[in-house]
């Protein structure tokens, strides 16, 4: 009998998975905005120096670090005017972003000013003090973006700013999704999982395909899973992952390729692999929906992003069991009030005290939660308890 992958061994060989071929993309040129959400695919360099001169970052009076009170003021000096000039003993009122004037090493903010008969008195300054300094930000040749940068609108700011025109990125990871299971094959029941899957692509900025569904049949579902592994980047099948005499998935993949793991230790969830097959990664998630759901969220997630849920501390307002110990344990809950978290298991009265992750596993709705709690214990109503968020 196989043993089962911890959790933490899971993510680990996601990780190395993602090394290898996460990246294996060609690249395209695209627009700023549509850049964003996007990886780099270059290094982005910077052709000139920023910013070209010093800079007041205050509002209030430019003057020369060695000069002594008072000082006489001279004018004023505003974001876009050309650049002025004070000389020794005398002080320019000067705007946020203005250009500096020649003479002047530093800025009084205006906080710290008083004006007695048109002539100015402060606080000691230091030089350079509330200047934004010439090439401060960076100079000509400085390495800005490094390749692999994954695009957030603040990246695109910085981008224009750089005069980058076209943005050089990665096309968008093309996922081809087949469904199994005689049951959806004939109709008996909704692909729930296909639209999850698209989804959750849409979510993690990539493009899916469903490349459609199969009965339990293993040779039907090893042309299947042959001809999609050769159309697309990372192939994700649905269902025949378990231990069912019909379940043909984890052998496919293992005949045709290479089986990374099968069965991890989470509930729900616990009957995915992934593996290998023609050079393209494979996800086979249960068929179950919710666990289907729960081995994207902890295990399949990092491969497309490695940023974390946000997580806040609130108090459980009920008694939870596990059934066993050995499984690190997703009890999906909803927030109240803004201070407690309760099951949505239970309230759908899909189970009383013990947990039951198989009857959970199968309800679509009971993951549709603002978050969940990770747990490999007991817990008493009361505790508190870390739920990673949604939104």
């Amino acid at each position: 009998m196989k043993s089962i992958t911890t959790l933490k061994e899971a993510l680990e060989k996601i990780k190395q998975l993602k090394t290898t071929y996460y990246f294996k993309r060609e690249s395209e040129h695209i627009s700023i905005p549509d850049s964003v959400g996007r990886e780099l695919s270059e290094d982005i360099v910077a052709d000139y120096m920023s910013p070209a001169f010093d800079i007041a970052a205050m509002d209030g009076f430019a003057v020369y670090s060695e000069d002594v009170y008072p000082l006489k003021i001279s004018g004023s000096v505003y974001a876009g005017d050309q650049r002025a000039t004070i000389k020794r003993g005398e002080a320019m009122a000067i705007a946020t972003g203005a250009m500096l004037p020649q003479g002047a090493d530093a800025v009084l903010k205006i906080e710290d000013t008083e004006i007695r008969k048109h002539l100015l008195y402060g606080k000691s300054f230091k030089k350079w003090e509330n200047v934004f300094r010439e090439g401060s930000d960076y100079h000509a040749g400085d390495r800005i973006f490094e390749k692999n940068h994954h695009v957030m609108p603040q990246s695109a700011a910085l981008l224009y700013s750089l005069g980058v025109e076209k943005v050089p990125v990665y096309k968008k990871i093309r996922a081809g999704i087949i469904s199994t299971g005689t049951e959806i094959f004939n109709g008996m029941i909704k692909n729930t999982n296909s639209v999850l899957i698209q989804g959750f692509m849409k979510e993690m900025g990539c493009e899916s395909t469903f490349a459609g569904t199969v009965p339990d049949d293993y040779d039907k579902t090893k042309k299947m899973l042959l001809d999609a592994c050769e159309k697309y980047d990372v192939v994700f099948t649905t269902g025949g992952v378990s231990v069912g005499e019909r379940d043909f998935v984890a052998d496919v993949i293992e005949d045709t390729g290479k089986i990374l793991f099968h069965k991890v230790a989470i509930r729900p969830g616990k009957p995915l692999a992934v593996g290998i097959v023609n050079d393209t990664p494979v996800f086979a998630l249960p068929g179950k929906p919710t666990g289907a759901f729960t081995a994207i969220e902890m295990v399949v997630r990092s491969y497309f992003s490695e940023t974390p849920r946000a997580m806040r501390v609130f108090l459980i307002n009920e008694d939870v069991v596990l059934p066993e110990k050995s499984f690190e344990y997703v009890f999906f809950v909803k927030i109240a009030h803004n201070t407690t978290a309760r099951s949505m298991g239970r309230e759908m009265k899909l189970f009383d005290g013990e947990y039951k992750t198989a009857i959970i596993s199968a309800s679509p709705r009971s993951s549709v939660v603002d978050g969940y709690v990770i747990t490999n214990r007991d817990i008493t109503k009361g505790e508190q308890v870390n739920v990673y968020l949604f939104n």
